[in-house]
């Protein structure tokens, strides 16, 4: 071989060698680009929606379970899934919002967090278990995180945080149903259970929840936070379409209300929120909210029918009512509206500026005669509940036990009410069929006021068998209540330990077996029963 062939064949050699190396590093930095370009993505994903990583479908007998990786499109998996299907969200992950659809289900489809094995069956979730909760998120522009179809069924959400993504205004953070007009279009056979909702940070949440949906339970979750400056918020509102709810074991926060039904006119009577279980909830407005924000009281009924409101612990209402029933037309659009067979049972309530305030019919429109004031209250029963701290100087309000005006079959008994105010303040029509009978209550500075005739029979009959506390010390001249009834000092009475809030009759009392029925007068509640609630 000549050297110059030598020369050539080396030459070659070196080239060959720099175009590998450098066909070599192209695909390095190629890779490079891709992993970068790819992580940029899923890191986008939420926000942008770029990337989608891949659903995991796994066979589990006659369902399908539905794994949804961070990242993932969840609202790919709830359009999959099917009767009985799992979709499995991961813990401490966030996904966009999502619509349930309408969809021909005979069995529930189950959204949940893959860590809800740890949170124990029929126990309120608390923002502390927060990282075991997937996030489903509402980017703004008014939209709910989670909203319904027309007609959307069989859905369950267990172990979901809920909460906006932005500073953005948002009327309902979860959305079933709003303003459909037939009782077959409203959203029904939903659940949330173990669940959080709560504001960002910076914005404004008008509603946790509103609930125009039928056949649905709320139940061990967590609303915090709905309340803002110059904003009628709430935990949980339904005002069309509710129909069979049970709202069980929650603890809620509401600034105007903490829960409300009514408030905005149905499309008709058969669209009235109706048959409705409140139980076993902690209602509570945080300290740091007063003079803050916006409030009103701790439940609010304008428009509802069977409603009951059994074993929940009220807190915390400065200057308004613990309960608000009052029959509103919606500025005569809806004169069908109504509040009948109500039931007030077993609740503590600590905290609030007033009592109770009854309206049987909407003020606004009485004596108008085309129908615009709306129905008249009818059949309310409000017994053995235990009021404490109602109009105390720190709270505020006028103290009343109860406000009432017009209605009718009304009965409050069996109640112990520590009011500074009045014990009953009448206003407007008298109701029809009222009794108040077998309680103990503040009697305050001026007892009854705006009955016209306390020693009247229409007078007696309504006021049958009550203690009224001396808690103002007045002599009996200046008492101000109808004959039959009696004034005693707290002393006296015979609770069993008025130190620990113990607000029973002890065995010596002289008013023990003294109600109707040989009950005992006033509540037979323990305040133990607030730490089971609490």
């Amino acid at each position: 071989m000549s050297a110059n062939q030598i020369k050539i064949r080396r030459k070659e050699s070196s080239e060959s060698n720099r175009s590998r190396f450098r066909s070599v590093a192209i695909f390095a930095v190629l890779i490079l680009l891709g992993a970068i370009a790819t992580f940029a993505l899923a890191s986008f994903s939420v926000n942008f929606g770029f990337y989608s990583a891949p659903l995991e479908i796994l066979a589990d007998g006659n369902r399908q379970i539905i794994r949804v990786p961070a990242g993932g499109n969840l609202q790919e998996a709830v359009n999959r899934a099917k009767s009985g299907d799992v979709i499995e969200v991961q813990a401490g992950a966030a996904y966009n919002e999502i619509i349930l659809p309408n969809k021909p289900l005979t069995d529930f489809i189950t959204i949940q967090s893959s860590a809800i094995s740890k949170l124990p069956e029929n126990s309120r979730v608390t923002p502390k278990q927060l990282n075991l909760l997937a996030k489903i998120i509402t980017r703004g522009g008014g939209k709910p995180a989670v909203s319904a179809e027309n007609g959307a069924h069989h859905y369950r959400l267990r172990g979901i945080e809920f909460v906006p993504a932005t500073a953005d205004y948002i009327y309902n953070l979860v959305l079933f149903g709003a303003n459909e007009t037939k009782v077959a279009d409203v959203p029904h056979d939903l659940e949330i259970d173990r669940c959080y909702f709560h504001p960002s940070k910076s914005g404004v949440v008008r509603r946790g929840l509103a609930l125009n949906s039928a056949n649905t339970t709320v139940k061990n979750s967590y609303f915090e936070g709905f309340a803002f400056p110059q904003e009628e918020t709430q935990g949980i509102c339904g005002w069309t379409g509710t129909k069979n709810v049970k709202i069980l074991n929650n603890y809620i926060e509401g600034g105007a209300e903490n829960v409300m039904f009514g408030g905005a006119p149905p499309a008709g009577a058969e669209l009235i929120p109706m048959d409705i279980e409140v139980s076993g909830n902690h209602f509570n407005k945080p300290a740091e909210w007063k003079n803050k924000v916006a409030l009103k009281c701790l439940f609010e009924l304008k428009n509802a029918k069977r409603v009951q409101i059994v074993g929940n612990y009220f807190e915390n209402a400065w200057d308004g009512s613990a309960f608000r029933l009052t029959v509103r037309s919606e500025d005569g659009k809806a004169p069908f509206n109504t509040i009948e067979d109500v039931l007030v049972k077993d609740n503590v309530i600590d905290g609030a500026g007033e009592g109770i305030n009854i309206l049987g019919k909407d003020d606004y429109y009485e004596g108008r005669k085309d129908g615009a004031a709306g129905q008249t209250l009818k059949r309310l029963t409000i017994t053995n509940n235990l009021f404490l701290n109602i109009g105390t100087e720190q709270l505020g309000g006028s103290g009343y036990f109860v406000q009432i005006a017009d209605g009718e079959e009304i009965l409050i008994a069996n109640n112990t009410s520590f009011n500074e105010g009045n014990i009953a303040t009448f206003h407007a029509a008298l109701p029809k069929k009222l009794v108040i009978r077998d309680n103990i209550i503040g009697h305050g500075e001026y007892g009854v006021h705006g009955f016209n005739d306390l020693k009247s029979p229409a007078a007696q009959r309504i006021f049958q068998n009550n203690v009224f506390i001396n808690n103002k010390n007045l002599s009996q001249n200046y008492s101000s209540f109808p004959p039959g009834n009696y004034l005693m000092s707290l002393q006296s009475i015979g609770f069993v330990n008025n130190a620990l809030n113990d607000f029973r009759l002890n065995p010596n009392s002289k008013l023990k077996g003294k109600a109707q029925n040989g009950r005992d007068i006033g509540s037979n509640l323990s305040f133990d029963f607030v730490s089971k609630v609490k």
